[in-house]
């Protein structure tokens, strides 16, 4: 499964992990941010609970370097430009959840 998250992780991202969580327990998934979730990946405790846990860290290459984050992100962050998010939906990926 594939979590587009595009809100701010000030917003609160708890209950998206707790579903990711339980959800690859069963299947491989992975997290894509894109806008103001960036932010996200640039925050030691985010990385240390999602990396814990096996879960594939993504983000829109665009919107992370729209928002100054490019250094700052964690070198396990995949880093994907438009093309590379369509790759993910098609080749990757068999179910989308769109977390807003």
């Amino acid at each position: 499964m594939l979590i587009i998250l595009s809100k701010s992780p000030f917003s609160g991202f708890d209950s998206v992990l707790k579903v990711a969580l339980r959800i690859a327990e069963m299947e491989e998934v992975g997290i894509l941010h894109i806008q103001d979730a960036c932010i996200a990946l640039t925050l030691p405790e985010y990385l240390r609970r999602t990396a814990k846990n096996r879960l594939e860290l993504y983000g829109l290459r665009e919107d992370c370097e729209a928002r100054g984050l490019l250094k700052k992100i964690d070198k396990r962050v995949i880093l994907v430009d438009y093309q590379g998010w369509v790759k993910l939906v098609m080749d990757k990926y068999d179910s989308i959840v769109s977390w807003i």
